[in-house]
């Protein structure tokens, strides 16, 4: 039977798994961890359809990512765990740091919001849920999305400022 402190350990467990990744390749830059805290047989549901599956869409994902952006930081708003799945709400904190759909470098700290979904093997990922509110990024980085205004609202940003 599982017990309480059972179920404590395994999300702990889940939670320094993540942790570990998150450090070594959205901090550090550092995707040698993409091989060594992935699975070789990892799934990426959030990967576009054009993208290489597994590994390789990982690292080309991530490295698209690191030209535009740095992460200074992955907080977490909320983290529970059923088994070896772990779900948390996240903001994602960046920095502008190279070209991004065609605006220079702004150098400008933005954040966005987030859900991820995990599952682990061992001490490895072996899929990946989640969502991501990339349709900030324009408007944080203070050009338009192309979008018509509603109600006077001038971006997706302002609009929530009511």
């Amino acid at each position: 039977m599982t017990t309480i402190d059972d179920v404590d350990e395994i999300a702990q467990h889940c939670e320094g798994v993540i942790t570990k990744f998150r450090l070594r390749a959205f901090i550090e830059r550092d995707f040698d961890a993409i091989d060594e805290c992935l699975t070789p047989d990892f799934v990426d549901h959030f990967a576009p359809p054009w993208d290489p599956p597994g590994l390789e869409g990982v690292k080309r994902r991530f490295g698209q990512a690191a030209e535009a952006f740095h992460t200074t930081q992955v907080e977490i708003i909320h983290s529970m765990s059923r088994g070896n799945i772990l779900m948390q709400a996240i903001k994602i904190h960046l920095r502008h740091t190279g070209e991004f759909m065609g605006l220079a470098p702004t150098g400008r700290d933005i954040w966005i919001g987030g859900f991820d979904a995990f599952e682990i093997r061992g001490d490895k990922i072996a899929a990946h849920w989640g969502t991501y509110d990339v349709s900030r990024i324009p408007d944080l980085l203070g050009t338009t999305t192309g979008a018509t205004p509603v109600d006077g609202a001038a971006s997706w940003t302002t609009m929530w400022e009511r």
